[in-house]
């Protein structure tokens, strides 16, 4: 039996409608990747937490996720811009709604979302010590990030949106029947106000940037590197130590991949032998531009490529007789 064939002519397609017909297939196509590229990344830590990495090249820091029985804590408020896209994602992670969002500390890309959560609902907190830093640096720090920064500009304010509630006694702890959640203040480190997340049944310790992780599992891509302008660098080893102490199983930093307890050894290494690297040299009679910058093998994930400026603050420090932070600066 013949198979039947269509005996009525074909319209004509010209050239020129399948060129934009291929466009827009390109189009649509690449709006789809464009699309699965900005989905939010999230790794399991344990039931109910998630480590949800940072994005170096737009600034912002990492986020975790916590989920009590009816809703979910959210540690640091991030970016702007990354704050808008947990809010639009994080159902992916759970339905549950955000009721709280902790800022570990001060600096922009760690409160500076704030508005857009407290917007969506969420009730943003932190230590005493993260308010007193905003009102101690702003509005400047913040009309400095808005004139670079599109995500911060957009909100339209005047000046940094400082934690809904503060408190002063640590630890804070939020529980319910499924998760018992500490809130710490342990001292002056990387800023007056760092606050550390600790969850004692999992042993997952949350540390902002008082512990960052500066190695990288990809040996193409350098580990982050902390900022010591607003810290106590001398006290910031006794504050890790301190977290140490807890034992924690899960180390998830402000910045870099999640680990163990070696990334608080780690940076406490760092800063135990940069003060005593500076120190010795500042009592031979030497100054910043005399000295020898250079640090045991055992910190090289935590060095940056130029110690200079590391070795200057540390410097001020020792000589001014007085934190870091404490010495009038302007960030960079």
């Amino acid at each position: 039996m013949d198979t039947p064939r269509c005996t009525w002519p074909l319209p004509h397609v010209s050239e020129s409608f399948l060129t934009h017909l291929s466009s827009l297939l390109l189009f649509v196509l690449a709006m789809g990747s464009a699309a699965r590229a900005q989905e939010l990344m999230y790794q399991k830590i344990a039931d109910g937490v998630w480590f949800v990495p940072g994005d170096s090249a737009k600034g912002y820091c990492n986020n975790i996720v916590i989920e009590m029985k009816d809703y979910l804590i959210v540690v640091d408020a991030n970016y702007p811009g990354r704050a808008r896209e947990l809010v639009r994602d994080i159902h992916r992670i759970s339905p549950k709604p955000v009721l709280f969002v902790f800022d570990t500390h001060a600096h922009r890309d760690h409160s500076y979302g704030n508005v857009v959560w407290t917007d969506a609902g969420a009730t943003t907190f932190a230590y005493q010590g993260v308010d007193d830093e905003m009102d101690r640096y702003e509005p400047a720090r913040w009309r400095m990030t808005a004139a670079i920064r599109e995500d911060v500009r957009s909100l339209d304010l005047q000046d940094a949106p400082r934690p809904q509630l503060t408190f002063r006694s640590s630890p804070f702890i939020l529980k319910d029947s499924t998760r018992e959640v500490r809130f710490y203040f342990l001292g002056w480190a990387h800023t007056r106000g760092d606050g550390f997340v600790w969850l004692p049944k999992e042993r997952i310790l949350c540390t902002g940037d008082a512990a960052i992780n500066g190695h990288s599992t990809d040996p193409a891509v350098s580990g982050p590197r902390n900022k010591l302008w607003d810290a106590n660098i001398e006290n910031w080893p006794r504050v890790l130590e301190k977290a140490e102490q807890l034992q924690p199983l899960h180390v998830l930093p402000g910045h870099g991949d999640p680990g163990g307890i070696e990334i608080l050894e780690g940076q406490q290494n760092f800063f135990v032998d940069l003060f005593q690297a500076v120190k010795s040299q500042v009592e031979g009679g030497k100054t910043p531009s005399q000295m020898t910058l250079a640090l045991p093998t055992r910190d090289r994930d935590w060095t940056p490529s130029d110690l200079s400026t590391d070795f200057g603050i540390v410097y001020s420090e020792i000589t001014q007789h007085k934190p870091a932070g404490a010495i009038p600066h302007v960030w960079k």
